[in-house]
């Protein structure tokens, strides 16, 4: 390939993202007349587009406390959790929609947008970009991020993988760095066990490749990941800082953990068909995508002993969440070569399976009634961000707390108490939380906001704590070196140039 080349992006295209977001349209469909449906995270979606949505209305853009989780007691969940999918669903439940459209809406433009990206990757090699998008939309794990996992955030990782992998293949040049650091940011902010995963199984192997001929790609790529790194400073300072404040244990229990999860215990007509057509698929290429392919499907069915028990690899918690880029290097693969009738049979027949499974779970998630309005009342938060010291016994069925013994609480921002004694308010304790009295600070305890109060009125205050004041220094020096960069006032990036596009040979 001539990495000279900058193919052009322009209205020539247009028809084809058209008729990739018409093809969005109708894959989403069912969801937009029955769903979203009961999907494993239809909880999570709901209470967390509602809140960012009434928090977006009233001028927080960043909500990063939930104040009506866990029945009012409040969530620091996106101290924690990558904001980017909320942005776009609570922004769409802020502008009119309802909650339930704005998530059905909000995954119809990102199931649209990861063909269009996946386009543009595949324009850039110069092979058969459509017939590719469509097929990677399609693909089963990506349908199953949405219909049975209701995995939100993860289905939105889809959009920035052929991203990464089309800035790589630009690399050294000024936009490929460019590109790289702003893709893989917006991975970060996006599914950070995604990222973390990409970084180990797409973007080190390409990047040994595409380095082998030409050492200055290492040095331009390791800027562009520093960069990406520091431009999601205001998402990881505070994400990787405070987990001694919450209920992070929750986390690795035992189902959360990658090791826990075997070709045994994964239903064989799932996971295992789907890497198993995609390696049919991929394998005659003998390239760096039939690599990443046969050992990220390997990976993803834990056939590689104590992989997954490696740092940091044991935080992926699912092992078959590498399917993502498992089918993104199946679909580039496959796009470079012409497929034997019997190669395509094979992969086509181990894809039954997975696509009856997808398929029947989604009529069922949308046929099963949905509690909304318990939801709505309770708002049942996940449980690792109930606070630090939660009893976890309180911890039930569905890993739903049980929090009737806070109920009674006093709520509110005051409290005027009247004889001294131990205080503990309805409200979840956390380091943003300060109670004043008098304009001073009194010292408080977890897992609800506890104090030793004299007579007098006190105040719990939000106050900024150090990590998201560094975290955002860190975002907003980053954002002008890249600037800097884009506007080509810094040394060592060289320009692209811009020639006729040569087909992909890699």
């Amino acid at each position: 390939m001539n990495r000279g080349v900058i193919p052009q992006y322009g209205p020539q295209h247009w028809p084809h993202y058209g008729l990739l977001t018409l093809f969005a349209l109708v894959v989403m469909l069912p969801s937009f007349l029955y769903g979203p449906g009961a999907t494993h995270s239809v909880s999570f979606n709901y209470i967390w587009t509602s809140q960012f949505g009434a928090a977006m209305q009233q001028g927080d853009l960043y909500p990063r406390w939930l104040p009506d989780s866990f029945e009012g007691l409040g969530s620091p969940a996106f101290f924690f959790y990558p904001p980017l999918a909320y942005w776009l669903t609570g922004g769409l439940d802020a502008l009119g929609l309802s909650t339930l459209q704005a998530i059905n809406m909000g995954a119809f433009l990102l199931l649209a947008a990861s063909g269009v990206t996946m386009h543009m990757w595949l324009t850039h090699r110069g092979t058969h970009p459509l017939v590719g998008s469509l097929i990677y939309m399609l693909l089963p794990y990506h349908q199953l991020d949405f219909w049975v996992r209701g995995a939100l955030a993860e289905f939105a990782a889809f959009v920035w993988i052929p991203l990464i992998a089309l800035a790589i293949d630009r690399l050294p040049h000024r936009r490929g760095v460019l590109l790289l650091a702003l893709s893989y940011a917006g991975l970060l902010i996006t599914h950070l066990p995604t990222a973390m995963l990409a970084g180990f199984f797409l973007i080190t192997p390409f990047v040994a490749v595409r380095a082998w001929p030409d050492r200055a790609i290492l040095l331009s790529a390791a800027s562009a990941g520093a960069l990406a790194i520091a431009l999601a400073g205001f998402y990881l300072v505070p994400a990787l800082t405070l987990q001694d404040a919450i209920s992070s244990q929750m986390l690795w229990t035992p189902g959360y953990q990658p090791a826990a999860w075997t070709i045994w215990t994964l239903s064989p007509g799932l996971m295992p068909c789907i890497a198993l057509a995609l390696a049919a698929l991929a394998w005659p290429t003998r390239s760096v995508w039939a690599v990443i392919v046969v050992a990220g499907g390997m990976a993803a069915l834990n056939l590689i002993p104590f992989l997954w028990d490696i740092p940091p690899l044991g935080r992926a918690q699912f092992p078959w969440r590498l399917l993502s880029i498992v089918e993104f290097a199946a679909v580039t693969a496959l796009m470079s070569y012409y497929p034997s009738i019997v190669r395509a049979g094979i992969a086509a027949a181990l894809l039954i399976p997975p696509y009856i499974y997808v398929t029947g779970v989604a009529i069922a998630n949308m046929d099963r009634p949905v509690d909304y309005a318990k939801m709505a009342r309770q708002m049942p938060d996940a449980a690792e961000y109930l606070p630090a010291g939660f009893d976890r016994a309180l911890i039930g069925e569905g890993r739903i707390a049980n929090l009737s013994q806070y109920r009674d609480l006093p709520k509110g921002p005051e409290i005027e108490v009247k004889q001294a004694g131990s205080v503990s308010l309805h409200r979840a304790a956390f380091p943003i939380w300060r109670v004043t009295r008098d304009g001073r600070e009194v010292p408080s305890t977890g897992p609800v906001i506890t104090f030793a109060a004299q007579p007098g009125l006190y105040r719990v205050e939000r106050v900024m704590i150090w990590q998201e004041a560094a975290g955002a220094l860190c975002t907003l020096a980053a954002a002008l070196l890249a600037l800097l960069a884009g506007l080509g006032r810094l040394p060592g990036l060289p320009a692209r140039r811009r020639h006729p596009l040569t087909p992909a040979t890699a």
